[in-house]
């Protein structure tokens, strides 16, 4: 579950090309930031990505990259390949969405495939996004795509194109319109690609020679031929598609969201200029009861992180503004793309050594750890909890409105500064990043404080099937056993385990169906806490699970 905006720079309030995407990601994920720098290779150097897909030849030159990595546990060493979002020190931006799954059954692959290795070297080596567009295409014809569908993008200060590859060597291109805004869930949103792009008249040779298209019924709409059916209209996708355009139209499309109708254009004309604020009203919307609602929304419990990018001409001053987590519940802080180090708790190891594991990570790398990302999850799961959105989105949407205020008036000193002396504008950028991460970081804290976070230590670990007791510091007077809960902030509470006890200052857990998939990992899990007097808290404890 991911979802893209794109603006073209003409229908974008700042005149510039604009990017907001949530990653979404069911279970254990940690969110990681590495600025990696330039480096120079010996001709030839080659690179594994998945142990069992190919292994491509790097360029000799890389850029230095902006990533927001996630990591995650799986026996399936490819099960994180596609959760990254990249900037590039050339100003391009590279970003994607599952578009699961394919009609494609006989996938044409050469040495196992690509998968996440297409989106890295990309990164590394464009210089603009038509460029980075046509590294993709080589990429796949060369080895053919590992996964069943998913749709990147491709954006700079010009322009943005859409590449929506099919599992094999197949794949659709659209470039957005400059007027126009493009809106990618997780299905297939190109209906008529390029004709003249790379790769079209495979695309639609193949679809005759399977028998999936007829000339003869009408044109050629690549979404509808290559969708497969049971993922052609799912809720989940077409709901959030139709919300996003609600919000960009200005208009009540609530017919369309109960409906597996699949008019949607690939992109439309707003009906106003979209905004930095347009953008976060989209990412951040949901249901008003609830972020595990079905269909999900566009914010939900598995929202590992939301992104703006204001791609701008000069490299160092793109703006990323990222909430981390859910942005219901988080503040958008803003990044410029030219910092020179990453703030103290956004980065666990640094960039060389996370591509190296990041297909082989072991369980105890998804240890809760006190960092920034873990800090805000813990607000996201509280607030969930206790229905708190309002209290916190007026204390969220300060901030950002004083974080705003002083951005307008240091940008222009940067962008002067990066003219005549780009060392003093870095060290600049460096030094709002730390006040404003900084003020962030208390503005969590004040808001923990305020919700009154009940904390407790474990006293033993968790297993499936098995009971996991917790001693309160706050005590387990007047607890009504049968109203209380623990569990994991990104699943369902009907699968949280359940009370089965309370012995003094110690309450007792048992069950819950999120233990057979868990992560054996010292993890963080929080607690629903009913009184007997109607009264609820939201607790957390850090919790060893073990098979």
């Amino acid at each position: 579950m991911c979802m893209t905006i794109l603006a073209g720079r003409r229908a974008s309030a700042t005149g510039e090309v604009l990017v907001g995407h949530n990653e979404d990601a069911p279970g254990r994920f940690i969110m990681q930031t590495h600025l990696v720098g330039k480096k120079r290779r010996k001709s030839g150097t080659t690179i594994t990505f998945e142990p069992d897909l190919a292994k491509p030849e790097l360029s000799e030159t890389r850029t230095s990259l902006f990533w927001s990595e996630a990591w995650a546990y799986s026996d399936e060493p490819s099960v994180s390949a596609f959760c990254d979002l990249y900037v590039n020190g050339h100003g391009v931006v590279i970003c994607s969405n599952n578009c699961a799954d394919s009609r494609e059954d006989a996938p044409s692959l050469t040495d196992g495939g690509i998968g996440y290795g297409l989106r890295r070297l990309v990164a590394e080596r464009a210089h603009t996004a038509r460029e980075a567009l046509n590294i993709a295409c080589s990429l796949v014809e060369k080895y053919g795509y590992a996964s069943s569908g998913r749709s990147y993008s491709f954006a700079d200060k010009d322009e943005i194109f859409v590449m929506q590859i099919v599992h094999g060597r197949h794949y659709a291109i659209a470039r957005v319109p400059d007027d126009e805004v493009a809106v990618i869930p997780n299905h297939y949103t190109i209906h008529e690609p390029d004709k003249k792009a790379r790769g079209y008249k495979e695309l639609v040779n193949y679809a005759e020679s399977r028998g999936w298209f007829r000339p003869e019924e009408g044109a050629f709409d690549f979404a509808k031929v290559y969708q497969s059916d049971e993922t052609w209209g799912l809720d989940k996708n077409t709901y959030r598609h139709v919300k996003a355009f609600e919000i960009l139209l200005d208009m009540d499309l609530s017919e369309l969201h109960n409906t597996s109708w699949q008019g949607l254009p690939f992109s439309i004309k707003p009906a106003k200029k979209v905004s930095i604020s347009t953008m976060k009203a989209i990412l951040r919307s949901h249901d008003k009861d609830s972020h595990f609602s079905k269909p999900l929304t566009i914010c939900n419990t598995e929202t590992l992180e939301s992104t703006i990018i204001q791609v701008r001409h000069n490299p160092d001053r793109i703006i990323l503004r990222r909430a981390l987590g859910m942005p219901s519940y988080s503040p958008y802080v803003v990044w410029y793309n030219g910092i020179t180090e990453c703030p103290e708790g956004y980065e666990d190891v640094d960039g060389e050594k996370s591509l190296e594991q990041h297909f082989c990570l072991k369980p105890d790398a998804m240890d809760w750890r006190n960092n920034a990302w873990f800090r805000a999850r813990e607000i996201n799961a509280v607030c969930e909890l206790l229905k708190s959105e309002e209290k916190i989105c007026e204390a969220v949407r300060d901030f950002e409105e004083r974080e705003e205020y002083a951005l307008s008036e240091l940008d222009p000193q940067i962008e002067l500064s990066l003219r005549h002396n780009p060392h003093v504008a870095r060290a600049m950028m460096d030094g709002a990043l730390t006040k404003w991460t900084e003020e962030a970081g208390s503005l969590t804290r004040g808001l923990r404080s305020s919700l009154g976070v009940i904390t407790g230590e474990p006293l033993n670990y968790a297993s499936e099937g098995g009971t996991f007791g917790v001693r309160l510091h706050s005590g387990t007077e007047g607890l009504d056993v049968s109203g209380c809960i623990c569990g994991p902030s990104y699943t369902e509470y009907s699968a949280w385990s359940q009370c089965s006890g309370v012995n003094g200052d110690c309450i007792e857990f048992s069950g819950g169906e999120w233990l057979k998939e868990a992560v054996p990992c010292f993890t963080d899990l929080y607690m629903l806490l009913t009184y007997k007097d109607g009264r609820k808290r939201a607790g957390c404890v850090k919790v060893q699970v073990r098979r």
